[in-house]
């Protein structure tokens, strides 16, 4: 009994190295190559807001944590603050990006610390000056210094 399981186990094992080699797992295209995120295009990816003015991001229940998604072909931004849903324009030349006006829904946050995070984050956006990638996490800056980073969120 012994030596079967540990058989199914080796097959386990040589069945889940052969479809990482079959899918491209441990190169270039991985996000996750070497357990160290690749570094995503800025347009394109949804980014997970994930620190917020030297603070760390907090989730809104179901709703998850603020995202931020912007879309090259329109030039649109969109996401979701927690609590709400926004979307406007956004001008982008080399490290610079500016926010356009941007349009949210008005549903209130049940957590009062949720609503000011909110507000927080639309700020940030409207206050970011620059971008830049690092280590697979996109950080935003303003005239004063950063304001906002962001993590890509992985496809489930």
């Amino acid at each position: 009994m012994r030596r079967a399981m540990i058989g199914c186990t080796l097959l386990a094992v040589v069945a889940l190295v052969a479809g990482c080699a079959t899918y491209g797992a441990g190169s270039a295209e991985d996000p996750n190559f070497g357990g160290v995120p690749m570094e995503q295009p800025l347009e394109g990816t949804t980014w997970r807001l994930v620190e917020l003015g030297g603070r760390p991001a907090r989730a809104a229940g179901d709703d998850g944590m603020p995202t931020l998604h912007l879309d090259a072909a329109q030039k649109r931004a969109s996401g979701n603050t927690g609590c709400n849903s926004f979307g406007g324009g956004y001008e982008l030349s080399g490290a610079s990006l500016r926010f356009g006006a941007l349009a949210s829904t008005r549903r209130a946050c049940v957590d009062e610390a949720l609503n000011q995070q909110e507000t927080a984050f639309l700020r940030a956006l409207a206050d970011t000056r620059t971008w830049r990638i690092a280590g697979g996490t996109l950080i935003l800056s303003g005239e004063a210094g950063e304001v906002a980073r962001f993590a890509a969120r992985m496809a489930m």
